[in-house]
C-alpha cells in the first residue's frame, strides 16, 4: 500500500512527464473559463443598460442564442480543422481572432452590433476549445478521463476567480465594457505565444478531411450528446441569470450576486479534479452516474431556495454535481472514436452550444411570464434522463 505522500508525489512525476501540449491546453483552458464566464459576469450591466435604451428582457435574452449561433458555426469548421490541420495551429489562429471579435464587442454601443459581436466572439471561442481538447485528448490517449477533466478543472478556476476580479473592478470605477477589452488583450498574447510554439506544426497528421456525423446514429455517441446538452442547458441557463435573480430576489449587492457565479465555479473545479482522480480507477460511466444522482437530488435547493443561504449551498452542490458530465462524456467519445477526436470534440461541443441557446432563452422568456423560480422548475426536467443514460452507458462499457 503507497504511503499517504505517494499521492502527490505520482502528481509532480505526472505533470514533469507532460507533453508540451497539455501544457498549453491547461494554461489556455484557464483563460477559457475567463471568456466563458464575461457574459455572465456582466449581465446585470448589460441588462442595466440596454432597457433603460428601451430593450425588453426578452429581447436582450437574445444575446444567448447570437453566442450559440457563433458557437455553431466555430464548432463545425474546427472538427473539420483540427483533424484536417492539426489542432495546434487551429489554437493560435482562433486565438488571435477571439482577441480581435471581443476588441470589436467591446466597442459596439448599438445593441444589434453589440449581439454580433457575440457571434464572432463564440465562433472563435468555439473553434479555440476544441482545438485545446483536441489537443489535450491526443496527447493523453491513455488517460484520457484524467487529462480532460484536469483541463476543464483549471477552465472552474479560471471562471471561479474571474467575476470576484471583474466585479471588484467595476465596483472601483471600471467601466464594464473594459472586461471585454481586458481579456481580449489576454488572448492576443496567448495566441502570439502558441503562435511562436507551434507555427510550424510539427508533429501533427491530418486525420479526416470532413465532418462526419454519421456517429449520431450510434446510440452511445448520441447519449453523450444529450449528456452535453443537459450539462451545459443547466449550467449556462443558471449562470447566465444568477446575477440578476439575486438582485431582483432579495436586493444583494452587485458583487454579492455575480460571486454566485465563482461559487459555481469553485464547486466545479472541485468536482473536476476529484473526476480526474477517480474517473479512471472507478469508469467512465460510474462517474458520470454519481453525477447525474448527484444533480437529480442538488437542483431542487436552487429552485426553492427559501433563503441566500440556502440558494449558495445549492449553487455549490448543483456545480459540484454538473462538474465531470461534459469532460468524462468527452474522455468516453474519444474512447470511442479515438481516430476521429477533433470530430467527437466538435459535435459534443454543438449539443453545448444547443444547450446554450435554448434553455437560457427560454429561460428569460418564462421568467418575463411566470418568474424566475418557475422557470428553473422547467429546467429541472432536462435532468430526468441522465439517471437512466448513464446507466445505459456503464452496460456499453462493460461490453465494450
Amino acid at each position: 500500500m503507497s504511503s499517504p505522500s505517494a499521492p502527490s508525489g505520482s502528481v509532480v512525476r505526472r505533470l514533469s512527464s507532460l507533453p508540451s501540449e497539455t501544457y498549453l491546453g491547461l494554461l489556455g483552458y484557464v483563460f477559457i473559463g475567463t471568456a466563458a464566464v464575461l457574459v455572465p459576469s456582466v449581465m446585470s450591466f448589460i441588462t442595466e443598460e440596454y432597457t433603460a435604451a428601451g430593450i425588453s428582457l426578452a429581447a436582450i435574452a437574445l444575446i444567448f442564442p447570437a453566442r450559440s449561433v457563433g458557437a455553431i458555426v466555430g464548432n463545425v469548421f474546427a472538427g473539420v480543422g483540427s483533424d484536417l490541420v492539426g489542432a495546434q495551429r487551429l489554437v493560435w489562429l482562433s486565438a488571435l481572432g477571439l482577441a480581435l471579435s471581443l476588441f470589436l464587442t467591446a466597442a459596439s454601443q448599438v445593441w444589434l452590433l453589440f449581439v454580433t459581436g457575440f457571434v464572432l466572439v463564440s465562433a472563435t471561442q468555439g473553434a479555440l476549445s476544441t482545438g485545446i481538447n483536441t489537443m489535450i485528448a491526443d496527447a493523453n490517449r491513455k488517460a484520457r478521463a484524467r487529462a480532460l477533466n484536469t483541463l476543464h478543472g483549471v477552465y472552474g478556476a479560471g471562471a471561479a476567480v474571474s467575476p470576484l476580479v471583474i466585479g471588484y473592478l467595476i465596483e472601483q470605477g471600471l467601466a464594464w465594457r473594459w472586461a471585454l477589452g481586458g481579456t481580449g488583450l489576454i488572448w492576443l498574447l496567448y495566441g502570439l505565444g502558441a503562435f511562436w510554439i507551434y507555427r510550424d506544426g510539427s508533429g501533427e497528421r491530418a486525420k479526416s478531411s470532413k465532418l462526419d456525423l454519421s456517429m449520431l446514429r450510434d446510440r452511445p455517441f448520441l447519449a453523450l450528446f444529450v449528456i452535453a446538452f443537459v450539462y451545459n442547458g443547466v449550467a449556462v441557463s443558471l449562470l447566465g441569470w444568477i446575477a440578476v435573480i439575486m438582485q431582483q430576489s432579495g436586493g444583494f449587492s452587485m458583487f454579492f450576486s455575480v460571486s454566485m457565479i465563482s461559487v459555481f465555479y469553485v464547486a466545479l473545479t472541485v468536482g473536476r479534479f476529484l473526476c480526474a482522480a477517480f474517473a479512471e480507477r472507478r469508469g467512465y460511466a460510474f462517474t458520470l452516474l454519481v453525477l447525474a444522482w448527484g444533480i437529480t437530488l442538488t437542483y431542487p435547493l436552487v429552485i426553492f431556495g427559501i433563503n441566500s443561504y440556502m440558494i449558495v449551498v445549492g449553487v455549490f452542490l448543483t456545480g459540484l454535481s454538473l462538474s465531470g458530465l461534459f469532460p468524462t462524456g468527452l474522455a468516453f467519445g474519444s474512447r470511442l472514436y479515438p481516430e476521429q477526436t477533433g470530430t467527437v470534440t466538435a459535435t459534443l461541443n454543438l449539443a453545448m452550444t444547443a444547450g446554450a441557446t435554448l434553455p437560457p432563452w427560454w429561460t428569460g422568456i418564462l421568467a418575463d411570464a411566470w418568474g424566475f423560480q418557475a422557470a428553473l422548475a422547467v429546467n429541472s426536467l432536462m435532468i430526468v434522463p441522465l439517471v437512466w443514460i448513464a446507466l445505459y452507458l456503464g452496460r456499453v462499457e462493460r461490453s465494450a
